[in-house]
């Protein structure tokens, strides 16, 4: 009865915007074809941001959409795409569709204090890798919008299996220097003569491969997996990384609310 309901609800949607069934069909086939692969299958989410969350990052108009279809998004993975316009339009309107009863969902599921979560973010060391705003660490990614860009359920799996998918723009990489220090940091770029890393004190950092000993490519994430915290410390740490949207004044709230400094 519910599937009907989400069914019927995604159908007037359709027709509300003058999209047919089938539009949305070929809209979902353009979709898993070029998509997918970091949207998520049904958009929930993954290297890319979550579409099914009924939030989008760069705007929420249609034009706002394609936008980000058409011409990227600069400083990240999401590429420009070509579509002819009714292409485009009926993929538009699929991931329109994404979005029903996910946000009411996710918030049901996290069932955890944020405030105490941002305490459990501080004692456990995250600023050291990671940045909210204008604080913390480039080391690793950014944070600052993760609760509108990301899935409970993909947050979850980073927090505590950090290695199960490494965005390529913090792969690690260690060199071994021909007196035999090991120097380990996320590759910047690299060719057939020279490696450049940015080490955890965020320093650059270029060597030439005929210099060195070795260069390894790590196969695990750099960041430690906290699989060790308690069920409910998880649950408070998603509850607060899912506040994190770009608006850095509830933030702030949420540190000032119990004189966290």
């Amino acid at each position: 009865m519910k599937l009907a309901r989400i069914a019927m609800l995604i159908c007037c949607t359709a027709a509300a915007r003058g999209q047919t069934e089938q539009d949305l069909a070929d809209g979902k086939a353009t979709f898993r074809s070029n998509c997918a692969f970091c949207h998520g299958l049904v958009g929930g989410g993954g290297r890319g941001p979550a579409l099914n969350l009924g939030r989008f990052l760069h705007g929420s108009t249609d034009q706002d959409i394609q936008s980000v279809i058409q011409g990227g998004v600069p400083g990240t993975t999401m590429p420009s795409f070509e579509f002819e316009k009714e292409e485009l339009a009926n993929l538009v309107a699929y991931v329109r569709s994404l979005s029903g009863e996910r946000s009411k969902v996710k918030a049901r599921q996290l069932g955890g204090d944020p405030i105490t979560g941002r305490k459990i973010y501080e004692q456990n060391g995250c600023s050291t890798c990671h940045r909210i705003g204008s604080e913390g660490s480039v080391f690793g990614p950014d944070l600052t919008r993760i609760g509108a860009g990301r899935s409970t359920e993909y947050i979850r799996e980073s927090v505590v299996n950090p290695s199960s998918d490494i965005p390529e723009d913090y792969a690690g990489v260690t060199v071994i220097t021909e007196d035999g220090k090991h120097v380990t940091g996320v590759r910047i770029n690299e060719d057939t003569f020279s490696v450049q890393l940015r080490d955890s004190s965020q320093n650059f950092q270029m060597f030439q491969k005929d210099e060195v000993q070795q260069v390894i490519h790590e196969t695990k994430s750099l960041m430690p997996a906290y699989n060790s915290l308690a069920p409910q410390e998880l649950q408070d740490l998603l509850a607060y990384l899912d506040t994190l949207r770009g608006d850095l004044n509830a933030g702030a709230e949420v540190k000032k609310e119990k004189g966290i400094r």
